[in-house]
Formats: structure tokens, sequence, C-alpha cells
């Protein structure tokens, strides 16, 4: 409609357009369930049910289409329709669930769900207009929906909920997932003559080899810190400090894709041992630092902590959110639009496909402290239908 108002000689055609299309909305058909004051848009449904066709993808065989299989003895479309109802019954329970906690959306909530939005909006937003999943939709069910996930979690397992989670689970917890650790790392690569980057000799890696132990001999000694050997292994190759400290856990690691020769070796290590090794093209060089000494600052800081707590209750809460929603009372479905889209939207030429749409669950978002510091550990380590 736009291109046509952007052109003088097609005014009249544009005019006739709008008045055809105007004609052919229908107001019914643009939300797709309501109670009370809230209602969810059509897209809050359309992308509820892209999230229940990707679970059901994950449950059925590789070798069988998604809407052929069975997911919990019953038929896939089924499932994944009632499934994406449930979904609207959750957004209603946790606003309830919000107003029994005492828990409201502030401001800074609303401001942090659109940051959250319009970060996934770049990567997903092409894919989500369309299947009919409007920016404002997919706001209010995802991140809005996000956020009070979280604050209701958090009241309910944090320090005087009713499902408070201890401070000893939450330090054992802790204590046996979490590796604290620093390194930096060395290339193995040099520039040619042509100006590209070319494998150093054996003689070359050998040389690297051996200056990096003589750091950590003075590192062992006492002489130098890690962050110290690696800023002056950083001035005797011209170039700066790649240095990482960091606590992490192995999940987290292999979710930022962080080398598996990597974290094994971490596992590896005693405490306070450091540890010279070959990567993909780079030397590292790893010092496994005691986790007792991280404990008092992570759990002091309010989003690791809450990190802990999903990785210990998510899939509970989980639970719990899906059963206790499905007495949620009052909701009235718009049975007349959402009827209008069925799982087969989502299929794709491959025999079990998935919609490249972010998932629905907490889990995610909720980590994203430790998923942004692992991120810049992997950079380091490698060096090297529109909705009506």
């Amino acid at each position: 409609m736009k291109k046509f108002a952007k052109r003088a000689a097609a005014f009249l055609l544009a005019a006739v357009l709008s008045l055809s299309l105007a004609g052919c909305y229908n107001e019914n058909l643009t939300w797709s369930a309501r109670r009370g004051d809230t209602e969810l848009p059509i897209g809050a449904y359309i992308y509820y049910l892209s999230v229940a066709y990707n679970e059901a993808a994950a449950q059925i065989d590789t070798e069988t289409r998604v809407l052929e299989g069975e997911v919990e003895d019953t038929p896939a479309a089924e499932w994944i329709t009632d499934r994406a109802a449930s979904y609207i019954n959750q957004y209603f329970w946790m606003q309830d669930e919000m107003e029994r906690l005492g828990l409201t959306m502030t401001d800074d909530d609303y401001t942090q769900a659109q940051q959250t939005t319009d970060s996934y909006w770049s990567l997903f937003g092409t894919s989500l207009e369309e299947f009919g999943i409007a920016k404002t939709s997919f706001d209010i069910a995802y991140s809005q929906y996000n956020t009070m996930y979280l604050k209701v979690f958090e009241a309910l397992y944090g320090e005087g909920g009713e499902r408070e989670i201890s401070e000893d689970e939450l330090r054992t917890h802790f204590t046996d997932t979490y590796m604290n650790y620093e390194y930096f790392t060395a290339p193995l690569t040099k520039t040619g003559e042509d100006g590209t980057s070319e494998d150093m000799t054996d003689e070359e890696k050998a040389a690297v080899t051996e200056e990096l132990k003589a750091l950590q001999a003075q590192v062992e000694s006492g002489e130098l810190t890690v962050e110290e050997a690696a800023e002056d292994y950083a001035a005797s190759i011209d170039s700066d400090s790649n240095y990482v400290q960091s606590v992490n856990s192995r999940d987290n690691m292999t979710a930022s894709y962080l080398p598996e020769a990597f974290i094994t070796s971490l596992e590896s290590m005693r405490e306070g041992a450091i540890q010279v090794f070959e990567g993909s093209g780079y030397m590292v060089f790893l010092h496994r630092l005691p986790i007792a000494d991280a404990v008092e600052e992570e759990l002091s800081n309010e989003d690791n902590r809450l990190s802990l707590m999903i990785e210990l209750r998510n899939e509970e809460f989980q639970d719990y959110v899906r059963e206790a929603a499905a007495s949620v009372e009052g909701v009235e479905m718009n049975e007349e639009a959402i009827s209008r889209y069925q799982p087969s939207m989502f299929e794709s030429t491959t025999e079990n496909g998935t919609s490249s749409t972010p998932e629905e669950s907490s889990d995610t978002e909720s980590s994203s402290s430790e998923s942004s510091s692992a991120s810049g550990e992997e950079s380091s380590a490698s060096e090297s239908s529109t909705e009506e």
C-alpha cells in the first residue's frame, strides 16, 4: 500500500485498493482470547502455536513428518492446538498470580521487555511476520509473559517465598556445578608475505609453547598473575591481551560453543592447577581457580542468583504453571479467529522441520548473564499472512 502511495500517478489506484481492503477487514478476527480488560491479539495465538509445533517436533522421530506423528499418545495436530490454548491460559494465570503475590509490571519491566523484543526481532522478525505475528504481539506473548514469569518465579522460590530454595541448596548446586577459571590464548598463525594468515612452522609453534611454559613457571612461583602473564605475552607479539576470567558450568559453556577440548581440560584439572595445551590454531594457558572464591560474589548478584534458582526449579515451575493454568476460568477463546490458523502452516520441506521462532520457555532469557559472558569466551578461545 505504501509503495503505491509514494507514486502520485498511482494515487487513484491506491485509494481504490485501500477501500477494497477495508471492506474485507473484520475486527473480530484481530484477537484470539480475552478476559476482563485483557485481550490477546491473534498474533499471540499464532506465536504460541509455533512454539507448540516446535515442541511436538522435538518429540517425534526425525524420519516422521511432524503432523503424521503422535505426542503423548495424541495426534500431533491435536496436541499442538491444545498446547497453544494452554499457553493462552498460562498467560492469564500468570496475570492472576502476579496480582495474588502483589506484583506489578513497572515501567522498567515494560522497557526491559521491549528491549528483549527488539533483540529477538532483529533475528526472527522476518519469519514471524511471514506467519502473521506482529512485533507487538510477540512483545506481549513472549517478552512481557517472560517478564511476569520471572517475577512470579522469584517471588515463589526466592527468600521468604512459598517455595523458597534454601541457601544451602543454592551453594551446593553452585559449587558442584560451576567452575572458576582464567585463561588467555596465543595464536599459532602468522601473517605471510602476501598479507594472508598462515600456520606457523613446527619450530615457531615450539617457541610459542616454550614461552608459555616459562610464563607458567613464573605464575606458579608467584612472580606473575595470569592476567599479568597474558599482558606480557601480548606485548611480546605486539597485540592486545585477551585475558578472560569467568565462572561457568559445563552446560553453559557447551551452549556457548566453547571447544570441548577446553571444557574437558578444565574439568580434569584440580583447583590451582595450570595447563598449557594446543587448540585449533592457538595455544591455551588455562588456570583453574577455587570455586569457593566465587561463591559470595555470585550469590550476591541478583541476576546470577536467579539463574541458579532457574536451573534448580524451572522444570518444576513449568509443570506447576501448566497444571494450575488448566483451571483458569473466564477466558473467552475467539474460535472464529483461531480456527483460521492450523499447525500445518509451520510444516517445512524436511521430514521433521521446526519453525525458526524463539521458544516460549524462560530458560534462555533467565540465564542471559551466563550466556553473554560465555559468548565472549568463545570468541577469545577461538581467537583467533500479515496479522489481522
